[in-house]
């Protein structure tokens, strides 16, 4: 295989990864991510160590260039949707975080409640 073809069959791997990282955030996959994230950078790896770059025709340039900003922005938007899910995170912790505290909120107070008068209370005692 040389050093050409080489290129194209990691940039399409890449794309591929870039694809499959897409639909893995549309489903909030972060385990996935993280894999796929894991593969793309040791295929960037890969075509940095590439030489060829002299012995592209103008053609080929063309190509690979068009494909890379396609590329490029498809990483643009999966980081603008992966920063989304990120705020949206957030704002979910800090929600269950106030529930949690009026939770315990509460709790304390039926809890001091029932410990006040020092008996504990059941049906049985009522009838």
């Amino acid at each position: 295989m040389t050093e050409t073809s080489k290129r194209f069959v990691l940039l399409s791997a890449y794309e591929s990864l870039s694809e499959k990282e897409t639909f893995c955030l549309t489903e909030a996959n972060f385990e996935a991510v993280s894999v796929i994230q894991a593969k793309k950078a040791r295929i960037l790896k890969e075509l940095q160590a590439l030489e060829d770059q002299d012995s592209l025709g103008p053609e080929e340039k063309a190509e690979f260039n068009r494909r890379l900003e396609r590329l490029q922005e498809s990483e643009k938007s999966n980081d603008a949707m992966l920063d989304k899910l990120k705020e949206e995170n957030r704002a979910q912790f800090k929600s269950i975080s106030k529930r949690v505290s009026s939770a315990s909120q509460v709790r304390k107070a039926y809890g001091s409640a029932s410990s006040a008068d020092g008996s504990t209370r059941t049906l049985a005692d009522k009838a």
